[in-house]
Formats: C-alpha cells, sequence, structure tokens
C-alpha cells in the first residue's frame, strides 16, 4: 500500500442511551481531487460503535486533496439507531487532518434517515 493513499478514521458515537448501533456501517469521503465510493466499515469486533466509544479504522483510497465532505450511515439491519458525534481523518503520510461534525441520530424511528453529510 501505497502510505499517500491511507487515511486513519476515528468515528464516535455518542453516549445516548441506545447510541450504538450493529448495523453496518458505510462512509463516502469528498475532497477537491476526487472523491471514494461508498465504502463499508467492518466493524472490528462486536463492541464496535458502541455508546461512548471510539472506533478507528484505517482506508485506502485514491488521492483526495484538501476533504470537503465526509457522509456516513448504515443500513438498518440491527440495533439501527445510532448517534454520531463526529468523524475525524488523517491522511497518514502528510498528517493533514480533518473534523467532520454530526451530532445527530441516524436512524428511522430517530430521525427518519439512514445517512448524513457533513462539510467543511
Amino acid at each position: 500500500m501505497d502510505d499517500a493513499n491511507l487515511y486513519t478514521l476515528w468515528i464516535q458515537t455518542g453516549e445516548e442511551s441506545l447510541a450504538g448501533t450493529d448495523s453496518n456501517v458505510f462512509i463516502q469521503l469528498f475532497g477537491t481531487d476526487g472523491q471514494t465510493e461508498s465504502i463499508y466499515l467492518p466493524p472490528q469486533d462486536i463492541f464496535a460503535f458502541e455508546s461512548g466509544q471510539t472506533d478507528k479504522f484505517i482506508l485506502e483510497a485514491p488521492e483526495l486533496g484538501d476533504l470537503t465532505q465526509c457522509c456516513i450511515g448504515h443500513d438498518s439491519t440491527e440495533d439501527s439507531g445510532w448517534y454520531v458525534v463526529d468523524v475525524r481523518i488523517q491522511q497518514n503520510s502528510s498528517g493533514r487532518e480533518w473534523l467532520f461534525a454530526f451530532n445527530q441520530w441516524l436512524g428511522y424511528e430517530e430521525a427518519g434517515k439512514l445517512a448524513a453529510c457533513a462539510q467543511i
């Protein structure tokens, strides 16, 4: 893997009651030089995306330039309500970092939607 194309992501789930999800989570990144497809984020263990937790992922993606937008969502398969606080992304080679604040529920019952986008 080319280090220039590696991004580390930290996804923070809120501390609200039942804020976590066991559904399949997906993310899409947009930058000044391109965008990714929707990327599935496989859980690291059974405790992924639980209330008050921050989950870390390493993604290989094309050079995106400066990130401008992040979209995150889930497929509502299990424990669908999910409160996403924020997503922090770092490009490994340059150390550049972006913070996308969501501070919202994702789920049909909680918010009427399964995905959201945040911009810088």
